[in-house]
């Protein structure tokens, strides 16, 4: 499954429901979630090795230096081939 986060509201994210296998993609308002030392970010990130941010999110807020290091960055052709590989789908807005 692939849950893509597209919120900065932290109390609609539920880590419990992210499993070892699924991927996370932080974008839109979601990248604000992927700064450093960030708990939430944490708890995903223990649940799941397979975090990703997309790169012109994070230029577009100006976090390029805040965002945690654990998360891989893409671009949106990456994007593409990352839904095409995780089905389903869950948005968390």
């Amino acid at each position: 499954m692939l849950h893509t986060i597209s919120t900065a509201n932290h109390s609609t994210i539920n880590p419990q429901l992210i499993s070892t296998q699924d991927a996370v993609l932080f974008w839109q308002n979601g990248v604000v979630l992927a700064i450093q030392n960030n708990p939430l970010l944490n708890d995903i990130i223990h649940k799941t090795e397979h975090c990703y941010i997309i790169d012109s999110d994070i230029k577009a807020r100006g976090l390029s230096n805040i965002i945690d290091s654990r998360l891989k960055i893409i671009n949106m052709q990456q994007v593409v081939e990352l839904t095409a590989n995780h089905f389903p789908q869950m948005n968390w807005e």
